[in-house]
């Protein structure tokens, strides 16, 4: 029933009202993603509720239903599928030519797309992940179902780093506050600090606490060595200030 305004502006937005902005614990808030995909790209998004007898699939373009194919109805198609939602995004910027030139090669956009979905593979280890190129047989990142943290970093990062992995969680009260992670020993370095850093559940860069990983460890490894970090820390939402960046892709502490 809602696949006609799936896609349009605000309609999987979390804000209610402007208070909700110091509050946000998602990983996104302005519901506006599938909508702006379906301006530059060709999208279609395939779903089936826990209920259904079948699964349904409708074709997007500016927020709007329409036909999949010339002379078909814009109304959403029963199909066969799985319960779940699948969302397909094809022709990334065909319209818009000067962002698409834009674009590094395939190759490099590809290892981007690598990266994010292996980082979210540490932080959500109960859900398996897999990434490939289309129509390839074989997954650039692949990750079990209920696994653990550091099981997918061995899976991605390789035997070598989860042997010299030493784990860490501490928790208060007041503020509340909760860390927890995974950190290369003395006998691990490598060219450049790898730090992946999430803030309650959300992927982001944060300078300050680089910073300061980077001189903690100054003391500990040869120079120009550097450490592995996974860090997740969970703080009170009103703490942070999510909107410093346009991506979302920096906080900064209140």
């Amino acid at each position: 029933d809602d696949l006609a305004i799936a896609v349009e502006r605000f309609t999987t937005s979390k804000l209610k009202d402007y208070e909700d902005l110091t509050t946000l614990d998602t990983f996104g808030f302005r519901g506006e993603a599938l909508a702006s995909m379906s301006h530059v790209a060709h999208l279609t998004l395939t779903t089936m509720t826990e209920d259904s007898p079948c699964a349904f699939r409708a074709h997007y373009s500016d927020s709007k239903l329409v036909p999949g194919k010339v002379g078909e109805s814009a109304e959403p198609k029963p199909c066969a599928g799985v319960k779940g939602t699948i969302v397909s995004i094809e022709d990334l910027f065909y319209n818009v030519p000067n962002r698409r030139k834009a674009l590094k090669n395939p190759s490099e956009e590809f290892s981007k797309v690598v990266e994010v979905v292996s980082r979210y593979a540490l932080r959500f280890p109960a859900v398996g992940f897999t990434c490939k190129k289309a129509e390839s047989n074989q997954a650039d990142v692949r990750t079990r179902p209920n696994s653990t943290t550091k099981d997918n970093i061995r899976q991605i990062f390789g035997g070598a780093l989860a042997r010299e992995l030493l784990d860490f969680n501490a928790q208060s009260d007041s503020p509340k506050v909760a860390i927890e992670g995974y950190l290369s020993n003395a006998n691990y370095s490598n060219k450049r600090l790898t730090l992946v850093l999430f803030i309650n559940n959300r992927l982001v860069e944060c300078s300050p606490i680089r910073r300061c990983i980077e001189g903690i460890y100054q003391s500990y490894l040869p120079k120009g060595a550097s450490p592995f970090v996974y860090l997740s820390l969970m703080f009170p939402p009103s703490s942070l200030d999510v909107n410093v960046h346009p991506t979302k892709q920096e906080v900064r502490f209140l």
